[in-house]
This record gives structure tokens, C-alpha cells and sequence, in this order.
């Protein structure tokens, strides 16, 4: 790894399986080491509620909303770094609408990484935030494996690390899961400071348990 003075590099720095900074169009970071590539079209999300019941996402429900196209920023605190790049997916909440996702008795979704062992959580309010995207294509192209592909999580107005790469399941909770920043203890919290407020044209209106009320 070559250092990068506009790059602030956390002390658990050397747990990270993979990190490139120096990658276009976005750095290339990874805490475990990188799942299995999959193709785009034998790409399946299942999302469960609390009750078991399990609706399961394809490509092929991905085509049929409408897509988002446009700059959305990622923005990372730990390394104070930040992109705005032009991402096309779906927005989270009309995706869970189509397939009629039960989440009867769910306050938070939990999302899971492919590679087994990384996972995020979200208030069930913030879940439903239409800025909340499931991305497939960067800059034009089918986002790439490096990158979080096939589909990834994007969540602009927390820290980046909330925005799960190689997304492959997503389960319902009663109680906030937190995520694995928490647990490993190299985050207390996902609000963007007021430096990542400005970069990501995010306002924080108000902030409540779990950072569920997080409002631009």
C-alpha cells in the first residue's frame, strides 16, 4: 500500500483484505477478503421478515422499476474520502413495494454482504428513504466486481461503510443488529460530521436513537 497524504488511514488499517486508493472511479476497499464474482443476471436478493416469510429479488425485478440515473455521493470519514460518481440502480423502497416484502413488526433490516461475514443495518424508516438505491452500473458501465458488484447497497446520507458491497441478503429485526463497524469497534456512529454534511449536500435535521431520524 502507498500512502496518500489527502488520505487519513484509521489505526485498524491492516485489517482491511483489500485497499486501493489509487483505483478509478472509486478506491477499492474491502474488510474481508472479496467474494466469488457473480454475473449481473444470476444476481438474487432474498429479503425476510421477522415472520420468515421471504420474498426474493432478480435482475429481472430490477429491469421492471423505474431506474435511477444520476450523481450520488459515497462519502467515507474513516478515510476522509469522498466521490460524487453517476450511479444507475433502483430506489430500495419501490423495489421492497413491488415484490410486497412483509415487514410487519420489523424496525430495522439488516445487509449482508456475499462475502460472508460483512453486514450493515438501517432503521426501517431509513430503509424506505428513496435516496436508499440498490446500484448496478457506475459511470455507464455494470459496476465492477471490485467495486461491490453485481449490486450493491448506496446509502449517500450515512457513512460509507453502510453502503454493503456484493449485497445478497436482507433480513428484519425487532432490535437494531448494528452492523460490523459497531461490533468491531471502528465506528460509534454512522452520521456524516459536518465536513461529509457538506460534501454530501446532507443536512442532519435531527438525530434519534439508532440514527433513525436522519433528514436532509
Amino acid at each position: 500500500m502507498v500512502a496518500r497524504p489527502d488520505v487519513k488511514y484509521p489505526k485498524f488499517k491492516d485489517q482491511f483484505a483489500a485497499m486501493d486508493f489509487e483505483a478509478e472511479p472509486l478506491p477499492v476497499l474491502s474488510l474481508y477478503p472479496m467474494p466469488e464474482q457473480k454475473e449481473l443476471e444470476d444476481w438474487s436478493l432474498p429479503m425476510t421478515g421477522v415472520n420468515g416469510n421471504t420474498a426474493v429479488a432478480t435482475w429481472e425485478h430490477l429491469k421492471q422499476l423505474p431506474k435511477v440515473q444520476e450523481p450520488t455521493p459515497l462519502v467515507c470519514q474513516i478515510f476522509n474520502w469522498s466521490e460524487t460518481p453517476v450511479v444507475t440502480g433502483v430506489r430500495l423502497p419501490q423495489l421492497m413495494e413491488f415484490l410486497e416484502v412483509d415487514l410487519s413488526g420489523a424496525r430495522f433490516l439488516s445487509f449482508y454482504s456475499a462475502d460472508g461475514m460483512y453486514f450493515e443495518t438501517l432503521p426501517l424508516a431509513l430503509a424506505r428513504d428513496p435516496r436508499v438505491l440498490l446500484v448496478y452500473e457506475i459511470e455507464g458501465e455494470r459496476l465492477p466486481h471490485e467495486l461491490g458488484g453485481p449490486v450493491r447497497l448506496w446509502v449517500p446520507f450515512l457513512q460509507g461503510y453502510k453502503s454493503v458491497k456484493w449485497l445478497n441478503q436482507v433480513r428484519g429485526f425487532v432490535r437494531d443488529p448494528h452492523g460490523i463497524k459497531r461490533l468491531l469497534g471502528q465506528s460509534k456512529t454512522s452520521i456524516l460530521g459536518a465536513p461529509g454534511q457538506e460534501k454530501a449536500h446532507v443536512v442532519v435535521a435531527r438525530m434519534g436513537s439508532g440514527d433513525a431520524s436522519v433528514e436532509v
